[in-house]
């Protein structure tokens, strides 16, 4: 009976070996009821007040009467195109606030968030269990890797053995993780799938957000910086997390229907008034600030800062890249933090991706300080650059 029992789990180990999904870093053995008992889309329906609403429609005005859209031909512009995209900034400068409130508040479902949310989108969730149980495994992977880099378990080692992931505590690897800050989960867009655990609920970005605002953390107190200025940065959590804990401006650019989904998840998860929009009277304390992205080539140099670029560079056509790196070499006692891809495949508008490296090799006012593999993401290069 033993010996029946060891082949049967040396079988199981040769088919989660061969089965492994290779976007992930670690082999599960999860068992299914586990998935479904704690696996979920987000209900949460939470409403700004009227004078948030306001805000962020007098932004769309700013926005759309201050527009410098420079050339640039990228897979942005793809995404930025669909009619969610367009429908999200006309309702914004309508002031139709039933309209704009039913596609910011089903944004999850929609093509608003396709590309920096899910891995797997809405509609073949819904209609998949297995599609579930992928994104289910992706998640679960984010949160055995962040409770490794963050010294909460083991990290599993496959020359050593012990390298399926079997039982884990998801309960507990989520409280200490994100009660190392006293972090409270953001509040990301109804529909969005991830776990469900009491009155807590996250999704994928939640881990890389905790994970991003670590690592930024310990730059920006290793080099006595005062600010981070991030281009590009999807519904905001990484931002959101570190301003959390820490009490420095952040400044956010990015593109016009981008930083209007920014607006609206980082007040409701953060607080109205921690939020400035570009053409509002700055508040006289450390806030996250939201600009539309050519308002970069528009501010004074800033010195003693954190330039920050996650899952954007490659993405962004080059040439707006180097504008963007010539701007950030003006910077004095400033870093650029960049957490990337280099797969250099197609960029969907003819061309193929660049990599990072490959601009910042191109100038001698910088220094490569630090090269490494990312600790969450299979393929990803994180580099901290001495401007």
């Amino acid at each position: 009976m033993k010996l029946l029992s060891k082949v049967r789990k040396k079988i199981k180990k040769a088919l989660i070996k061969v089965f492994k999904a290779k976007n992930i870093i670690h082999s599960f053995d999860i068992d299914h009821s586990f998935i479904n008992s704690n696996f979920g889309f987000n209900q949460n329906f939470k409403v700004l007040s009227d004078n948030a609403i306001n805000r962020i429609f007098s932004f769309a005005e700013n926005i759309e009467k201050n527009v410098d859209i420079h050339q640039k031909e990228d897979m942005w512009n793809i995404i930025g195109s669909d009619s969610d995209h367009k429908n999200i900034l006309k309702f914004c400068l309508e002031k139709n606030k039933e309209k704009f409130l039913d596609l910011i508040l089903s944004s999850g479902k929609s093509k608003l968030v396709w590309g920096f949310l899910l891995g797997i989108q809405y509609d073949n969730l819904i209609n998949s269990k297995k599609n579930r149980e992928k994104e289910a495994i992706q998640i679960l992977d984010k949160l055995v890797s962040l409770s490794e880099f963050n010294k909460l378990i083991k990290v599993y080692n496959p020359e050593q053995g012990g390298w399926i992931i079997e039982d884990i505590d998801v309960e507990k690897l989520i409280n200490g993780n994100f009660s190392i800050n006293n972090l409270k989960i953001f509040n990301s867009p109804k529909f969005t799938f991830g776990i469900k655990i009491k009155e807590k609920f996250l999704c994928e970005k939640d881990i890389i957000g905790c994970y991003v605002s670590n690592k930024l953390d310990k730059i920006i107190e290793q080099y006595n910086l005062n600010q981070v200025n991030e281009i590009g940065a999807g519904l905001g959590y990484g931002s959101y997390y570190l301003y959390s804990h820490k009490n420095i401006n952040y400044n956010i650019y990015d593109i016009p229907s981008v930083v209007l989904m920014q607006a609206y998840f980082l007040m409701s998860s953060l607080g109205e008034d921690k939020i400035y929009l570009s053409g509002e009277k700055k508040l006289n304390k450390p806030t996250i600030n939201l600009f539309p992205y050519w308002e970069i080539f528009t501010k004074n140099k800033t010195d003693s800062a954190l330039w920050f670029s996650q899952d954007s560079f490659p993405e962004i056509d080059k040439k707006l890249c180097e504008k963007y790196v010539e701007k950030i070499k003006l910077s004095s006692n400033s870093y650029l933090f960049s957490m990337n891809q280099e797969a250099r495949n197609f960029n969907s508008v003819g061309d193929k991706q660049h990599t990072v490296f490959d601009l910042m090799k191109e100038t001698s006012e910088t220094s490569l300080i630090n090269r490494s593999r990312d600790f969450l993401r299979l393929g990803y290069i994180e580099e901290l650059y001495k401007l």
